[in-house]
């Protein structure tokens, strides 16, 4: 491959290294990503001279002018946000300025867009894919870059030598090859020094955030779902075939799989809707050493949850199981039944819960009288305007057996979970009440009905219920410990409060098929697990790299570091007192004294130093009368290079050996650079052959010394032959 086809290559996949970087994100839609792969193919083939598919710079640039027109409409009519219209935008301009004929300076204008687009997907993603990608545009950027540099040097530079005939075996030099092998080779290096001194100062730069992930593109990017005031009979149904990720959630270890990640919950419901009139009165939290407490009770164990939540169109904070503090959240307040709202909203986040997954027994729920106050019977037991009967009538049937409250709702929970069928296309009868319809005529729907049901039906027969909205747990994934919860994990369920105890117990009448999913392949579940395990730990380490994670990281370093240590030290005092223990059995009758033992101790290591160094001085001393009998071992050795100076200092007084080390020195630069003298060819016609003066000037310094009837050698001048012949192999290369 010549230098010119690598530069190329090198250049196209930077460009295409930015554009798939743009697609991970997922906004960049089918139509255009497929457009645009074709074109980079097609301009690829038309990037020759004389191509007639090539445009002009004036051309392009009056095509970039024209499509700007249209880029306001795709803003206001089509997209709908400006991301979109700016990425397509950045490719048009990409693609025309592939097709022009291109200049020096609209090459770096092409590695400048692709590094703007690898910026841009690094604001709209968070998926572990984007370090692999910037792993390789890493690479492709450091090649290309050289290459350019190579390319443009050779082409403003006057030829001053001749071209090279001759390579190792004497017939005619792919002389291309070699810079091609170097400049990859120096890629990689680079790269790997560049990891090398980044990766120990991402760690240990001081952070500032708090913890979020918030993304400064992802404003128009937030999923819809919840409502932070109300839930109306089909809303959660309509996103439950959304298969994208709603938040990753990290636990200290599975949780039981009847819980749920609670968001919000409703008071009201008129018949069709559940709304909570408290949302408009909330109260702001403040914060007690960085965290925001939750509970004024006593806690008991707690269990920590961290959240990394994609962009929502809801403040909710969830959590499972009663919260009792939180943190890395900027702004806290919740309402008078229970709902935590976050400040922020439409951005990636993350913060931590630490929740109490204790429960009450039911033999206690059981002897609850269920006495309510006024508030709580006005709140909780409310009904709708039109509310029928016959949902009573019901309620008590199925509860007849039940004695106290909480026997009612499992009652009730088990008639509506295991008597209806669960499912997301809604069939409506000729009832007009959604909720009577579900109950007496079709008997199938999806969560909200089911839930909506089972709360009236509770507060029919004055159990104080509310509806709860959130997820369910998801998929777990044992590898790191983390559930990732999808949109179509939305759910809602009925929530009844146990006053005695102040306790408010799930219910869950949703047949269990609605949370279910369908399981793959072993070796294909296995590796999705593990993929998703590398790629929270990009978010983790990563995207969500805070001065909080920084401080634990060291301690965990710190930690382990000393643990290692304390081992070591254990492992090396182990074998020293066996040791002792070995000389006071077996050498008994000279170590009286333990005194005398550890001078004993002190003369052994001082033998041995004695008698390492001696073998140091007889292995330089052995090396040194080899190197005088053969000096060109300092160049066919290349870790003895070291010594050539040393040598030459020492050799100075004999010219004759002077000037065969000088030779030598000067065919070792030559073999590396490709030129090999061959078996039939002198030295001296070996120097006329590669048309190097400086090459020329040392073997006749060499012819003279070792041939010559004279020892009159100018040192001066072949040491300085041999400097200017290393640089201009140097540019050469």
């Amino acid at each position: 491959m010549t230098i010119e086809k690598f530069f190329k290559a090198t250049s196209y996949a930077l460009v295409a290294g930015g554009f798939l970087t743009l697609a991970l994100t997922g906004r960049v839609d089918t139509v255009t990503f497929i457009l645009y792969a074709l074109a980079l193919v097609a301009s690829w083939f038309a990037d020759r001279p004389g191509s007639k598919l090539q445009i002009s710079e004036r051309v392009a640039n009056w095509c970039v002018v024209g499509y700007l027109p249209f880029a306001y409409l795709d803003f206001r009519y089509l997209s709908g946000s400006w991301i979109t219209p700016l990425i397509h935008f950045v490719l048009f301009v990409s693609i025309f300025k592939l097709f022009q004929v291109k200049r020096d300076r609209d090459w770096v204008f092409l590695y400048l867009l692709a590094v703007f687009e690898m910026l841009l997907a690094a604001g709209l993603t968070i998926d572990a894919l984007f370090l692999v990608l910037l792993a390789g545009f890493t690479l492709t950027g450091l090649a290309a870059l050289q290459a350019f540099e190579v390319v443009r040097t050779r082409r403003n530079a006057q030829p001053v030598i001749r071209a090279v005939t001759l390579s190792y075996d004497g017939q005619r030099a792919r002389k291309e090859s070699r810079p091609v092998r170097y400049l990859l080779a120096m890629t990689f290096a680079m790269a790997v020094l560049i990891g090398v001194l980044s990766t120990p100062m991402f760690f240990i730069l001081p952070r500032w955030n708090t913890g979020l992930l918030a993304q400064s593109f992802s404003e128009d990017t937030a999923m819809t779902g919840f409502s932070d005031l109300s839930i109306s009979l089909g809303s959660v149904g309509s996103i439950k075939t959304d298969e994208r990720t709603a938040m990753r959630v990290r636990v200290d270890g599975p949780l039981s799989p009847d819980r749920h990640w609670r968001g919000m919950v409703m008071t009201q419901f008129d018949g069709r809707e559940w709304t909570r009139p408290e949302a408009q009165q909330r109260m702001a939290i403040g914060q007690r050493a960085g965290k925001y407490v939750l509970d004024e009770r006593r806690p008991g164990p707690l269990t920590t949850q961290v959240f990394y939540v994609e962009p929502m169109t809801t403040g909710a904070l969830f959590h499972s199981g009663e919260p009792w503090f939180a943190y890395n959240i900027r702004g806290l307040a919740r309402d008078a039944v229970g709902t935590f709202y976050r400040a922020e909203r439409g951005t990636r986040l993350s913060y931590t819960v630490e929740t109490s997954l204790s429960e009450v027994p039911a033999a206690r729920l059981r002897q609850d009288p269920l006495q309510y106050d006024a508030r709580t019977r006005e709140t909780f037991l409310q009904l709708p305007p039109a509310f029928d009967t016959r949902i009573t009538q019901l309620a008590r049937e199925v509860a007849t057996a039940a004695t106290n409250g909480y026997d009612q709702a499992r009652a009730i929970e088990a008639y509506l979970k295991t008597r209806y069928v669960y499912t997301l296309d809604l069939q409506r009868g000729s009832e007009p009440d959604p909720i009577v319809d579900f109950l007496f005529e079709t008997r199938r729907g999806h969560c909200e009905y089911f839930a909506s049901a089972m709360a009236l039906m509770c507060r029919s027969l004055g159990l104080a219920t509310r509806l709860a909205g959130g997820y369910h747990l998801g998929e777990y994934n044992h590898v790191n410990q983390t559930y990732i919860v999808r949109q179509a994990d939305a759910h809602a369920w009925v929530e009844v409060y146990f006053p005695q105890t102040g306790t408010w117990v799930e219910f869950d009448p949703t047949p269990s098929v609605a949370g279910a999913r369908a399981n793959t392949a072993d070796w294909l579940a296995a590796t999705r697990r593990y993929i998703e395990a590398l790629r929270m730990f990009y978010i983790d380490y990563v995207v969500a790299y805070d001065a909080q994670r920084q401080r634990a990281l060291a301690r965990d370093a710190g930690s382990a570091t000393a643990q290692y240590q304390t081992a070591v030290q254990k492992y090396v005092d182990g074998y020293r007192r066996y040791f002792a223990n070995w000389l006071i059995v077996y050498c008994g009758d000279w170590l009286y004294d333990l005194r005398w033992y550890y001078d004993l101790k002190g003369k052994i290591i001082l033998g041995l130093v004695v008698t390492g160094t001696g073998l140091l001085l007889l292995g330089g001393y052995l090396l040194w009368r080899r190197l005088r009998q053969a000096p060109r071992l300092l160049f066919e050795r290349w870790w003895l290079g070291w010594l050539v100076p040393l040598m030459r200092w020492r050799l100075r007084h004999d010219e004759r050996q002077s000037a065969v080390l000088f030779y030598d020195e000067m065919a070792a630069l030559l073999r590396r650079a490709g030129y090999r003298r061959a078996a039939h060819q002198t030295p001296l016609e070996f120097a006329h052959a590669i048309g190097f003066h400086e090459a020329l000037v040392i073997t006749q310094a060499y012819n003279q010394a070792r041939y010559g009837p004279s020892l009159a050698v100018d040192m001066a001048q072949v040491d300085g032959a041999l400097r200017t012949l290393r640089q201009r192999l140097r540019r050469q290369r």
